[in-house]
């Protein structure tokens, strides 16, 4: 038997080829007596162990130095942290912080790439997109498709495979029995769960959604409403959303995935929704999104071409109709590829993708330049120990390794730091974050990190190696040896990009703060403040007028209606409309349309241009329309009143005109609005209470829905709540923002405190000589602050107009925005500024207050 080779292989690595010859024999023997103790961590050891006297004697010379090499070098690197215990600091919670902040942000990066990745189907899996001509000529897009058009895409466009129409859902009330829960939903085709990667936990992928009343529930809305997910098929459950009241089966239990832009706790079937909103069955209704898988082989410029040539001759019957334009893009991109100018895509969440990825390299340089620096500065009290090693032999790329060596163990140090702090940080960055981080998968995130850090070590330690190690021997012993012009430049600059990059952050995050204040204080046409929403369900479906009119008798009630389109975020549209007036040949428009209910208007505060407002005190409302102030100006019309407006195929009384509102995001340019009266077509009460009475009132309302639905928890939001919702993902970006703009700019003055206390200590005798020439301390003071100001200052000249740049760019997605006044510049520059003046400014007093006679005395 012999020993295992690896033993042998370690050997022949270290000793001498005959010298291995002549223990082969002894080590086999050694190997047949203890063979269980050759475990591959212990077998160097014991080989080293039983054969010392000889080894040592018959070691490779060279690789011996390089074994004592390596233990030297890690020696004199812990040496050197103890030695200097301030610039080792200031290193290690440079490094560790912007470790931290990349792993941080490389998690949410890793999270937001990861989202709709994880369907089998994602590389022929689409989504229908529409486009039509804005006001300004412009192509604008949207998701909203016709109910007609999967059946287009079954029978006439053989490319497609699959055709899954959705819809999502308000929150309605799941019951089975007694037990009544909350759920969001969402109607979806027959074949969903084919084209979708959500699994089924029980029931038959191909029959979940197969008759009209089946319906798929989550794993969650199973545990919730019967304590578990086995057993729960072909069970009845009673859903309750507006007309959608009924029973239903459950057909299917699948599991949600926080992978998904879509969450939803039950799937209905795409029939129910069609047999209860006839009206929605046009061409120029638009109340779904259509999702399709193409079949393998397709090319999907080619197939875009002959979608849209079909799409206009069914919307017109002839192929020469100009306006809407259709096309399909990539489900997996939808996400992050959501952001359309004049019919192309130009970002969406990618944008804070790539800037936060940006932001973690720059975080990362800054942290790197903070040690490149002060290893350069502190240069000269290290010459004397390069120049005796360079005289003693050693070779430049020793010295490249040692110096190597400490910025890598420096970078590791900050790792497990980093490790701790992201175990400790992680929650609470969820919370600011609006994701759920967790460090399920920590083998890749600490695999990537070591990658990191090990590119850190290597970047941070580069320019100082090779730059300490570069010097002569000769001029170093003679002390020849003094920073060049070039050096000064380098550092300099270093400073300079880091408080530039700085002082972007610092601007993104004021213009940021600036869009959202001016987002929430915009007037949007209409009062948000102490308006209380409520989902309508259970008995208010049918007792809805009954109810409100008791609401209106609640003290401090200002007014009760309903609504059936959202108010901050209305994405229904239509277009193909008529009214009397119309110019031959003119543009059509897309209009944005609502269901409303009596006394919406005025419990919203709408203003009245022209005419008035809907009324129960007239016989037949449901033959009038109200439109907007942009709606008469786009239509061509003067004198709107008793002109009629042509409404999915029946003829409309314009009865009022109101002045302009938003019931959309202030990204969108006000678009013409229509309302009509329906009240038992709206799904959200609306009750606005007086200010001040916002407790008592709300336990009177509490009180009435409990009449109406007992058994059902009375659960409402407030309106500018969910208006300032509308925008999460930017109050998220801000948050996030907030905290990076803070690192960085802390991470830069703590360079800059290095430098200054390091450039403080090498002039400690000159300034102690000026003192006894008669300085003063304020003079000595501003001689040292003033080289770092003038490169702070620097950072602001050229951060100033690439800040300037990013800001109009972000500012001109939003069709509403703030303003770029310079002053805002100009005070973010001076505030940067005095930050790192209070960074200097502490090490200059200390050092304008050193005792010039206890410097001068070895002198």
């Amino acid at each position: 038997m012999r020993p295992p080779k690896i033993a042998i292989r370690f050997l022949r690595w270290f000793c001498r080829e005959d010298y291995v010859e002549e223990i082969e024999g002894d080590l086999v023997e050694l190997f047949e007596k203890e063979p269980g103790r050759w475990a591959p961590l212990k077998f160097a050891w014991r080989v080293l162990k039983y054969f010392r006297p000889a080894f040592i004697k018959s070691l490779n010379g060279r690789r011996i130095n390089n074994f004592y090499m390596l233990n030297h070098i890690l020696l004199i690197t812990f040496r050197n942290f103890l030695r200097h215990k301030r610039i080792f600091a200031i290193n290690l919670i440079g490094l560790t912080a912007g470790l931290t902040s990349v792993l941080l942000i490389y998690m949410w990066v890793q999270d937001e790439l990861s989202i709709d990745q994880f369907h089998v189907n994602k590389d022929r899996l689409f989504q229908v997109k529409q486009q039509s001509p804005g006001p300004d000529k412009t192509m604008e897009t949207f998701t909203s498709s016709s109910v007609l058009l999967p059946g287009m895409l079954e029978t006439e466009m053989p490319e497609v495979e699959y055709v899954i129409p959705f819809r999502p859902t308000p929150i309605a009330t799941v019951s089975i029995g007694s037990e009544r829960v909350q759920a969001t939903g969402a109607f979806a085709g027959s074949d969903f769960f084919k084209v979708f990667s959500f699994p089924i936990i029980y029931g038959d992928i191909n029959t979940a959604l197969k008759d009209k009343y089946n319906v798929a529930i989550s794993t969650d809305l199973a545990m919730r409403l019967f304590g578990s997910v086995t057993n729960c098929i072909g069970k009845p459950i009673n859903w309750d959303l507006q007309r959608f009241g009924g029973d239903f089966v459950i057909s299917a239990v699948f599991e949600k995935s926080g992978k998904s832009s879509e969450s939803f706790d039950f799937l209905a079937t795409h029939e129910m929704f069609l047999e209860k909103n006839p009206m929605d069955v046009s061409w120029d209704s638009n109340p779904i999104m259509v999702n399709l898988t193409l079949r393998d082989g397709v090319d999907v410029n080619e197939f875009n071409d002959k979608l849209n040539k079909l799409y206009k001759v069914k919307r017109t019957g002839s192929a020469d109709w100009e306006g809407v334009r259709i096309f399909v893009q990539r489900y997996s991109d939808v996400y992050l590829y959501s952001r359309f100018e004049n019919g192309k895509v130009v970002g969406g969440r990618i944008d804070y993708v790539v800037l936060f990825s940006v932001v973690a390299i720059f975080i990362l340089l800054i942290a790197c330049i903070n040690f490149m620096n002060l290893s350069t500065a502190r240069a000269q009290s290290r010459m004397k120990e390069i120049g005796i090693k360079k005289g003693l032999g050693v070779q430049r790329g020793y010295l490249v390794i040692q110096h190597m060596g400490e910025s890598i163990a420096l970078s590791m140090i900050a790792l497990v730091l980093s490790g701790i702090a992201i175990i400790i940080l992680l929650p609470e960055f969820s919370v600011i974050s609006g994701k759920h981080l967790t460090l399920n998968d920590a083998w890749q995130l600490f695999s990537g990190a070591f990658v990191i850090t090990l590119l850190t070590g290597i970047i941070a330690g580069s320019y100082p190696a090779f730059y300490l190690s570069g010097f002569k021997t000769v001029k170093i012993m003679k002390g020849q040896i003094t920073s060049s012009k070039s050096e000064l430049l380098v550092r300099r600059g270093l400073v300079v990009f880091q408080f530039g990059i700085s002082i972007v952050l610092v601007i993104g995050v004021v213009v940021v703060y600036r869009q959202l204040k001016l987002v929430q204080s915009w007037d949007l046409g209409y009062q948000k403040d102490n308006v209380v929403l409520i989902k309508k369900q259970g008995e208010l479906n049918t007792k809805l007028d009954v109810f409100l009119n008791q609401a209106r008798q609640i003290p401090g009630v200002l007014g009760a209606s309903s609504t059936g389109a959202s108010i901050i975020d209305n994405t229904n549209s239509s277009w193909g409309h008529n009214w009397e007036g119309q110019q031959p040949g003119g543009d059509q428009l897309e209009f944005s349309g609502a269901t409303i209910n009596y006394g919406l208007i005025e419990t919203l505060g709408i203003e009245m241009k022209y005419g008035r407002a809907f009324s129960d005190k007239f016989n037949d409302e449901s033959t009038g329309v109200i439109i907007n102030e942009t709606a008469m100006k786009q239509m061509g019309i003067t004198e709107p009143i008793g002109k009629w407006m042509e409404l999915f195929g029946s003829k409309r009384e314009i009865i009022g005109v109101t002045k302009d509102f938003h019931f959309q995001s202030l990204y969108t340019p006000l678009k013409p609005q229509f309302m009509m009266i329906g009240p038992r077509y709206t799904n959200t009460i609306v009750i606005r209470i007086a200010n001040g009475t916002e407790v008592a009132t709300l336990d009177g309302i509490k009180a009435l829905c409990k009449e109406f639905n007992p058994g059902i928890a009375f659960e409402f939001t407030f309106l500018d709540d969910d208006y300032k919702a509308l925008y999460f993902s930017e109050q998220r970006i801000s948050a996030l923002a907030q905290y990076f703009a803070l690192v960085a700019i802390i991470l830069s003055c703590l360079g800059l405190f290095g430098l200054a206390a390091y450039s403080a200590e090498r002039r400690t005798k000159e300034i102690s000589i000026r003192k006894v020439l008669g300085c003063s301390e304020w003079r000595i003071m501003r001689m040292l602050s003033m080289e770092f100001a003038v490169m702070v200052i620097a950072s602001a000249s050229v951060a100033l107009p690439i800040a300037w740049y990013f800001s109009e760019k972000w500012l001109g997605t939003f069709a509403y925005r703030s303003e770029l006044p310079i002053s805002m510049f100009i005070i973010t520059a001076i505030g940067v500024l005095l930050i790192a003046l209070i960074t200097v400014g502490m090490q200059a007093i200390k050092t304008a207050r050193i005792n010039p006679a206890v410097t001068l005395k070895s002198e």
